[in-house]
């Protein structure tokens, strides 16, 4: 596979900068030592990532070796004073990262992980919209529209495997989460006090059995929503190298 032996060559080079980058006078100590950890920790990856790959991507390999050509051609006293130490240190962070989402182009089934978990969060965010219009709760639904736009954009970010996707999906989760616990609490606490179930199906002009039947529906539907939007956050951690 000759993604395999790209992937490799990008590994080597990487190494080899690594002399260069101890000879360097325009970085401090602590600055050498930040950027040959980030180069070493790419290059182990690369070759993690070279030994494990399954599919081909050649153009992406491609690309991955450019970069480490750069990052090398760049690792001089001259070109670092061009570019800048804060340019140059946050291009090898850049490279770490590359090295640490490649395993989600070459490898199958950390794809299908990762996809499961973005489904998660589509289908909790879903169920959030619903339960806000069951919750009937004019406050809550407003919310709901207000985070709209922000989950709607997360959500094609993160089909992308964009960064900012994910910071959206973590700025949003805490209401749905918020007002999962409350709805179900609420539809807990009213479903064992007949006073409140008679109330609510007064206020819905309905029987006391289907008011029952809809606190049934919204505690289990709270249920499903925090269920989903916190096995989400955590699966989106846990899968948070895959987005750029």
């Amino acid at each position: 596979m000759k993604s395999k032996e790209v992937l490799l060559e990008t590994a080597e080079v990487l190494e080899s900068a690594l002399d260069r980058i101890d000879r360097l006078k325009v970085l401090s100590q602590k600055e050498k030592e930040t950027v040959k950890r980030r180069i070493g920790n790419a290059a182990s990856n690369f070759r993690k990532v070279a030994e494990e790959a399954e599919k081909e991507n050649e153009e992406l390999a491609e690309f991955f070796f450019k970069k480490a050509k750069e990052f090398k051609l760049n690792s001089t006293d001259k070109r670092i004073e061009e570019m800048g130490k804060r340019k140059y240190i946050k291009l090898a962070g850049r490279i770490e990262l590359y090295s640490l989402s490649a395993e989600y182009d070459f490898k199958p089934e950390k794809i299908k992980e990762l996809k499961k978990e973005y489904r998660k969060y589509l289908f909790g965010m879903t169920s959030f919209f619903v339960l806000t219009g069951v919750y009937l709760n004019q406050f809550l639904a407003i919310t709901a529209l207000i985070l709209a736009i922000p989950i709607i954009l997360s959500m094609l970010s993160l089909q992308r495997r964009g960064y900012l996707g994910l910071l959206l999906a973590y700025s949003a989760i805490p209401i749905p989460v918020i007002v999962g616990a409350m709805a179900l609490s609420y539809g807990m606490r009213s479903l064992n006090d007949p006073a409140k179930i008679a109330k609510i199906a007064q206020n819905l002009s309905k029987s006391t059995a289907f008011a029952k039947g809809y606190l049934i529906v919204l505690i289990l539907l709270a249920a499903v929503e925090l269920y989903l939007v916190l096995s989400s956050s955590v699966g989106l951690y846990r899968h948070r190298h895959a987005f750029l």
